[in-house]
């Protein structure tokens, strides 16, 4: 059972003094957009590091050097690239969606609240020690699985809550971009497990 917004429109304004209400459900669900969107996209950044360093091991081991042609690497080594390239391009969206939820926000007259460094620092440093010993595309994969789905989880409290309080129907329909982008990179990690 999804949570349909209860009204159409949502009122962002606080009407005594005509400036943004940063506490109306649109300007919080788009604030929980951007900032979920930055963090997968620092994550998919950090673990991009990750996987240049898992190419590298895979291909000290086969004897090979990273720049060789994809057809003629190892199989370990073009499992690194093609996983690289997914979490590329899942770094793209999660930028797209972060701009998407800024200029929602800018357009309500809120500025997006960028991410602090305590914030970022947890996945950070958990990436960097989870990978310290075990640089696999097995072990990337699960860690971006575990990563996608904590975001997916807060997105649809952030939905649900302010759904229940009267968020608009666009800020909604952002959300549920979101999760379901989201569910599909699960997907895809899952096949590098």
């Amino acid at each position: 059972m999804t949570n349909e917004p209860k009204t159409e429109t949502s009122k962002n304004t606080d009407p005594k003094t005509m400036t943004p209400d940063l506490r109306s459900p649109d300007v919080l669900l788009y604030s929980d957009l951007y900032k979920n969107a930055m963090m997968g996209a620092d994550a998919c950044a950090k673990m991009v590091g990750r996987t240049n360093a898992a190419e590298d091991a895979a291909s000290a081991q086969a004897g090979t050097f990273s720049a060789q042609a994809e057809t003629n690497a190892p199989q370990a080594v073009r499992e690194c690239m093609e996983l690289r390239q997914e979490i590329t391009d899942m770094m793209t969206g999660y930028a797209d969606r972060a701009k998407a939820a800024a200029d929602a926000l800018s357009d309500m007259g809120v500025p997006a609240e960028q991410l602090t460094m305590l914030e970022k620092l947890p996945a950070e440093i958990g990436i960097t020690m989870k990978t310290m010993f075990d640089k696999s595309v097995s072990k990337c994969a699960e860690l971006m699985v575990n990563g996608i789905t904590m975001g997916i989880i807060d997105m649809k409290k952030a939905q649900r809550v302010c759904s229940e309080d009267g968020c608009s129907p666009a800020a909604y329909r952002m959300a549920s971009d979101m999760i379901a982008f989201s569910e599909r990179y699960v997907e895809r990690m899952k096949e590098f497990l």
